[in-house]
């Protein structure tokens, strides 16, 4: 089972002593990407993002500090890094190191500038949403920029751990940087639902903390088969087998 979940936005070190850390794989791609991220000015960066002066400020700061090579005195690794909805449910700072193995193998996460992360890669922190309209020398936007490398990422991740499930955790924004053509195996897409004035739906907030604590569950749990996952239980969630397919397994949660 490989588990996958887009990146956040918010990103900020927790301190945390692991000296342990890999070289994200698709890093050559993300230089180009950032060489050309460099060309842009502040107003430029401002009107493709959409954001506000003190995060054009932020933002293009960290696009200059952006080089090679990476190192633990330069960049962290991206599981201490992520913060945000789905990432404060987790707790990378108290994992083993048996735990945090156990995430570099099962867990992947989209990026805009990365393509695809492990929990231990290094990073530099970022902002690059994948669905922006960024166009390259090489290509129309970054789906077209990343083509198939990240699912060749997953299907090497896939193989690697015996699997033959991707258990989808990241948005719809992220998960179409799949090649479904491509990928050697299946997508389960995981579904949370949470009660509303009555009437079961999915509320964004509530679901990307579901995500991540999912994805928590996983980890320390140390899961190797999705159909384990159907017994996600925290927070109140529970599965609704009569309410899922073979691709979508819906989880609801308890008033």
């Amino acid at each position: 089972m490989l588990l996958i979940l887009a990146p956040s936005k918010t990103q900020k070190y927790i301190e945390r002593d692991f000296p342990q850390y890999t070289q994200p794989i698709l890093l050559k791609k993300s230089l180009l990407l950032a060489d050309h991220l460099k060309t842009l000015s502040k107003t430029e960066l401002a009107q493709l993002m959409k954001i506000s002066e003190k995060l054009t400020k932020e933002t293009y700061h960290r696009v200059h500090n952006f080089q090679l090579p990476l190192s633990i005195k330069n960049s962290h690794q991206a599981i201490f890094t992520f913060q945000g909805d789905a990432y404060s449910q987790m707790k990378p700072k108290d994992y083993s190191e048996e735990e945090l193995h156990y995430a570099q193998d099962h867990l992947h996460i989209f990026s805009g500038l990365y393509g695809i992360l492990r929990p231990l890669d290094l990073m530099f922190p970022y902002r690059l949403e994948m669905g922006l309209k960024l166009v390259t020398p090489e290509a129309k936007n970054l789906y077209h920029y990343w083509g198939d490398s990240p699912t060749d990422v997953i299907n090497s991740s896939l193989t690697k751990t015996n699997s033959r499930r991707l258990v989808n955790l990241a948005s719809a924004e992220y998960v179409k940087v799949v090649n479904r053509k491509k990928l050697r195996g299946e997508i389960v897409t995981i579904t949370f639902r949470q009660k509303k004035n009555g009437i079961y739906k999915t509320i964004p907030i509530y679901s990307k903390k579901a995500r991540g604590l999912m994805t928590h569950f996983a980890i320390v749990n140390q899961i190797a088969k999705a159909e384990d996952l159907k017994s996600f239980n925290l927070d109140g969630y529970s599965y609704k087998e009569e309410e899922s397919t073979e691709e979508i397994w819906m989880f609801k949660k308890k008033e």
